[in-house]
């Protein structure tokens, strides 16, 4: 947030109990600015790296003092800077501060422009009467204009759930290499297994890229906030960007549909033949097909594997049956982009016909009769020879 401006009472009272504050140039040393009132100064007040290029974050260190003489603790309310071009940042209830001791603080600061700019370091507090203290402390800083390293950031394609990853391509243009490189990653929306990552350095005229698994439960557009850490000729510099990074899902994602589906119930089995294809782009994986164990259908499943992008595989899945089933339903399971995916689909049954054993012809049995018939034929020829 940004700090609320001193009220008028405020302002007088920092021109009756301050002395002057003396501004402080490159070359020179940084000297105390100090009330004789509150006995309260702001000294050592440094910036790392000394000469920042435009955009880039850089710290200002600052020694709060209260004197011992002041009598009492002085309680900080906040630390700011402010001034010509300069981003306000502040440092909230920092606590108090006694009488004969000192306390360091750090404010990160960034100026767009190139060249000489001057801002002020802000700090309000309380003194041991109540009294409200404004004490101010002017810095005066060389932004240098020189190429800095590029930084840019692409997505991987995949469905919600699923890790992708998130490239960080860090371009050197520069001279000479880039020492101590570390690069750090942050949204408010995409989860992120690894967040930092270092390399000892990126030489000159040459680029890396950092790669970052993420997750976001649903697609979309996001902001990346990305961080680079590096060492330019023993200067410690950083360089802040953030990306609208593109978390969509791709066009047309794997999945599995069950065709040509036939379920055939004889007897006690129940045979049920179909086609596993992938209407999608992207390939499938651990595809199974199963029936849930009930009172009327013995569960049974069948694992299909991995299928293509815009392929198929046939499979037979066979149970057992009690009774007349009407349909079964059965479970597809299988996984896009390590995402698990299930629906299930119900299968009307259809029950095929048992063959009927053909009917005997009723009477006295054939074979008996022909056999009494040839007997009485023999008989009327043996009779005839004799005679």
């Amino acid at each position: 947030m940004s700090p609320a401006r001193p009220s008028t009472s405020a302002l007088l009272l920092v021109a009756v109990v301050c002395l002057p504050l003396v501004a402080v140039g490159l070359s020179g040393a940084p000297v105390a600015a100090q009330s004789d009132a509150s006995y309260v100064s702001v000294t050592n007040v440094t910036h790392t790296p000394e000469t920042p290029t435009p955009g880039e974050s850089f710290e200002v260190e600052v020694t709060i003092r209260n004197h011992a003489g002041n009598g009492g603790p002085f309680k900080i309310n906040e630390v700011y800077v402010s001034g010509q071009g300069a981003d306000t940042y502040v440092a909230d209830d920092l606590g108090s501060l006694p009488a004969g001791s000192s306390m360091p603080v750090s404010v990160p600061v960034t100026l767009d422009e190139p060249g000489r700019h001057t801002f002020t370091v802000n700090v309000r507090g309380v003194n041991p009467s109540d009294v409200p203290v404004v004490i101010q402390y002017p810095v005066t800083v060389q932004v240098v204009d020189e190429t800095r390293p590029q930084i840019e950031l692409s997505t991987q394609r995949a469905v919600p759930g699923a890790s992708r990853s998130v490239n960080v391509t860090v371009g050197n243009g520069r001279p000479r290499a880039l020492d101590q490189v570390a690069v750090t990653v942050s949204s408010p929306e995409a989860d992120f297994e690894v967040q930092r990552r270092v390399q000892a350095q990126v030489g000159a005229q040459n680029t890396t890229t950092f790669r970052f698994p993420a997750t976001v439960s649903e697609a979309g557009r996001y902001p990346v906030d990305v961080q680079l850490e590096y060492t330019d000729d023993g200067d410690r510099r950083s360089l802040n960007r953030t990306f609208r990074a593109d978390f969509r899902a791709p066009s047309n994602p794997g999945e599995i549909m069950l065709t040509g589906t036939e379920a055939v119930a004889r007897g006690g089995t129940l045979e049920i033949s179909s086609t596993a294809s992938n209407v999608g782009t992207t390939e499938v994986e651990g595809v199974v097909v199963a029936i849930d164990d009930t009172d009327a259908v013995a569960g049974a499943n069948y694992f299909v594997g991995s299928v293509e992008g815009s392929d198929f595989s046939s499979f037979t899945l066979t149970t057992s049956v009690a009774g007349n089933v009407s349909s079964v339903p059965v479970e597809v399971r299988y996984l896009v982009d390590g995402v698990e995916k299930t629906h299930t689909v119900e299968i009307p049954v259809e029950q095929a016909r048992t063959r009927q054993p053909e009917p005997q012809p009723s009477g006295p049995p054939l074979l008996p009769i022909g056999a009494a018939v040839g007997v009485l034929v023999l008989a009327g020829v043996v009779y005839r020879w004799r005679r």
